[in-house]
């Protein structure tokens, strides 16, 4: 088995990450830009079933039932540790968007 954590675009294939089939339609994803391919919902900015969504607030919605944040979300992700221990630099990101409460 394959234990790669894919980045969000590499799951949901939007093309949007830099390089990306649909970069030049629609403009690299904030979340390419910001290195954050396991943390996407906590981004503001990403585009998210055709549309331009806001902070995690107003996309819990969309990303509580999305594949890439049932692996990852650091609460009860399936993948949430690996996440943590190999990109340590997405989580310091990640904990500057979403503080630990």
């Amino acid at each position: 088995m394959d234990n790669k954590l894919l980045n969000c675009w590499e799951i949901q294939r939007c093309g949007r990450e830099k390089g990306g089939n649909k970069e030049f339609v629609f403009g690299e994803c904030q979340v390419s830009k910001e290195n954050m391919g396991h943390s996407c919902w906590a981004v503001p900015g990403t585009f998210c079933d055709g549309e331009i969504k806001g902070i995690v607030v107003e996309k819990v919605g969309t990303c509580s039932s999305c594949q890439v944040y049932a692996l990852y979300n650091r609460k009860d992700g399936t993948k949430a540790k690996e996440v943590a221990a190999q990109f340590p630099e997405e989580e310091e990101k990640y904990n500057r968007f979403i503080p630990k409460l």
